[in-house]
């Protein structure tokens, strides 16, 4: 028996996504990314944010080019998670998330008035 992970996030869309065309060992496929930002309250009252690139590959891809816009509240699932690292504009380096989505949910419409869109801070990516 294989291994799994499997893996659900819920949470706001911190950018619009980014479609580019990449070249893979299948050929070239499009890729849809966007970040998602889930928030919790810890132990000791405080808000936390993590942040999570997601990309949409192919036909999905084209769904969120066309749906997913920043604000929306989605569900993603996948079964991949992986740390990237990256340069910012200052130079130094960075860490996040990324996760290769197979299934994407639109649980609501982007107004702005939402307690748990994290509008103060920087997308880290």
């Amino acid at each position: 028996m294989g291994t799994h992970i499997g893996i659900t996030l819920t949470g706001h869309v911190g950018s619009d996504p980014q479609v580019r065309t990449v070249q893979t060992s299948n050929g070239d496929r499009q890729v849809a990314s966007f970040s998602v930002a889930v928030n919790r309250t810890n132990g000791g009252g405080q808000k936390q944010t993590l942040w999570v690139r997601v990309n949409c590959w192919q036909n999905l891809a084209s769904v969120a080019s066309s749906y997913v816009k920043r604000g929306v509240l989605i569900q993603v699932t996948g079964s991949w998670l992986r740390p990237s690292a990256w340069i910012d504009q200052n130079g130094s380096p960075q860490a996040s998330l990324d996760m290769d989505v197979d299934r994407l949910i639109l649980l609501d419409r982007a107004n702005g008035d939402s307690d748990d869109t994290p509008e103060d801070e920087t997308i880290p990516f």
